[in-house]
């Protein structure tokens, strides 16, 4: 069995705008960006489930995007929801997320132009840790930002530290192209890291030994489709010199366990 923790989809209406957005950014997408896009994405890559992950862009978008997301989940699609950080109350929200059944929220501080040292945004941890609900975050590097950048390795590693109750998930590996300071702040800390936009930036032997040093436990399957190709990071995985037993954690078992699938 194959979850993909870490993809993307869009209303049909505005699919067509993020996908030219990226093509402007170099980025070749392999879908058109909609669901049933991503449905033919993960026949072709033979991934059983995915986590879709939205993203808001304004405050005022936040209520309309979750009610979006909770009418997409179902069937192959895990939905997560999403809050604005700097917006009025976002502890309702999350409320309202937990209420409708999301195990999680996606966030993105560059995208979203925030900062996990926040003092302010002190109430949407707690009110996520007493939901127990799981953060997904983008780390590191992203091609439509400049540096410097809100999600460094050390930064996230502080705030796991300052609030070690809430459960995160880390996308790219920990962060996008910052693997030395990945392994210096990340490596060991009782913290998610999922695989997408890895395959191609890490040498093979080295992506095994950090996953080792880590934990296979926390290692989660993700492509971030559709900017990559699912099949080709399916292979990745494959190709790597790890046990059955470890693949079966990273393609299934891990990613099962965090959204409580029987």
């Amino acid at each position: 069995m194959f979850i993909d923790f870490h993809t993307h989809f869009y209303p049909e209406n505005l699919a067509e705008r993020a996908i030219s957005l990226c093509k402007s950014l170099g980025v070749n997408p392999i879908s058109n960006g909609t669901r049933d896009g991503l449905l033919a994405e993960l026949d072709r890559a033979g991934i059983d489930y995915a986590v879709g992950l939205p993203l808001a862009n304004k405050p005022e978008n936040v209520t309309g995007i979750n009610q979006w997301a909770l009418e997409q989940h179902g069937g192959r699609i895990f939905m997560l929801g999403t809050v604005f950080p700097e917006m009025e109350k976002p502890g309702e929200h999350v409320h309202w997320l937990y209420e409708n059944g999301f195990r999680g929220i996606k966030l993105h501080p560059e995208y979203q132009q925030f900062s996990y040292d926040d003092v302010a945004l002190e109430p949407l941890w707690r009110t996520m840790i007493e939901h127990d609900m799981f953060l997904v975050t983008h780390a590191g590097g992203d091609i439509g930002f400049p540096p410097p950048y809100h999600s460094d390795p050390e930064s996230l590693a502080a705030f796991h530290r300052r609030w070690p109750e809430l459960t995160l998930i880390l996308a790219h590996f920990g962060s996008w192209g910052m693997w030395d300071d990945v392994e210096k702040h990340l490596i060991g800390l009782p913290v998610y890291l999922d695989t997408s936009f890895l395959d191609g930036f890490v040498p093979d032997d080295k992506v095994v030994q950090m996953m080792r040093s880590h934990g296979i436990d926390r290692i989660l399957f993700g492509s971030d489709s559709p900017w990559r190709d699912q099949k080709k990071d399916v292979d990745f995985i494959n190709r790597l010199p790890l046990s059955p037993e470890e693949k079966n954690k990273i393609f299934w078992d891990n990613a099962r366990r965090l959204l409580s699938i029987d």
